[in-house]
This record gives C-alpha cells, sequence and structure tokens, in this order.
C-alpha cells in the first residue's frame, strides 16, 4: 500500500554514511519518499553540507560509539544543528550505547543493516516532532477560497 501526502510540507536531511553504496540506496529511499535528501560520506563534508542548509533531521551512520558521540556534541555545540533530531545508524544496540547516544541528542538509534521501512518511519517521526514541525508547516493560503479543508460526508 502507498500513500501520497497532499500537503505542503518538505523536509531535508543530511544523511552521513562513509559506504557509499548505503549512502545511495538511503539517499533514493529519502528522495522516493518526498525528502530532499543532502548526502555526505565523511564527516568534513557534512560539516560543509551544515553551513550551506538547513536540515529538518539527520540520519547519521556511526561505527563506533566513541566517535559518534564526539561527532553529535559538535553537531549539539552549532547553532544550526543544536535542535535537529538526529537518527543514529550503529552497529550493535544495548542499553549502554542508547543511553549515550540519547544523551548526545539521538533521538532514535537503528540497528546496521537497516531496514528501509523502519529507517522512512523513523524520519517521518522525526519530523512531526513539535519544535521541528512548527518551523516546516507552511502557513495556510487564505487568499485561495477554492481550497477546502473539509470534506463533507453526506
Amino acid at each position: 500500500m502507498s500513500f501520497t501526502r497532499t500537503d505542503n510540507v518538505s523536509s531535508t536531511v543530511l544523511v552521513v554514511e562513509n559506504d557509499p553504496l548505503m549512502l545511495t540506496v538511503i539517499g533514493s529511499l529519502m528522495d522516493r519518499q518526498g525528502h530532499r535528501p543532502v548526502l555526505a560520506r565523511t564527516e568534513e563534508v557534512a560539516q560543509q553540507a551544515i553551513a550551506q542548509n538547513q536540515f529538518d533531521a539527520i540520519v547519521l551512520s556511526i561505527a563506533g560509539l566513541d566517535a559518534g558521540c564526539r561527532f553529535a556534541s559538535e553537531l549539539r555545540s552549532t547553532e544550526a544543528t543544536r535542535d535537529v533530531p538526529v537518527i543514529f545508524l550503529v552497529p550493535e544496540l544495548d542499553a549502554s550505547w542508547s543511553a549515550r547516544l540519547a544523551a548526545h541528542g539521538g533521538v532514535f538509534s537503528l540497528l546496521k543493516p537497516v531496514d528501509p521501512h523502519e529507517l522512512l518511519e523513523l524520519v517521518d517521526k522525526v519530523l512531526w516532532m513539535p519544535h521541528v514541525a512548527k518551523g516546516r508547516i507552511a502557513p495556510p493560503n487564505l487568499s485561495n477560497s477554492s481550497q477546502q479543508d473539509w470534506v463533507k460526508l453526506n
């Protein structure tokens, strides 16, 4: 079953993944779902992208817990990404990883290899977090009187 969005919401998602094949797959998934993916294979490229774009969500693949926490701390120390939700793609999930990643701004952690449907579901969830959604919803066009925001049932 497929759903088509009819609202005016658009989102830009930064995807940081060092594996070029996975980066391409995740970018394609995001694009097909209606998101604008910005792809980075390294932290340096991600930082350049952050300097040039405003992001609604970040998907960050990490190989090690310490490196992931360090980069997440950098994201939290930058004004442009301080409140941007981060979804971590991790090689293992246990309580200690989850707690440390959450302390560094991780909203969700997802085990690699990634189930594409789970990833898209998590991206959609973080995009509707109140502080993120508020800035993404276009105000209604009140001058368009032919637009209806109701449905007649009978």
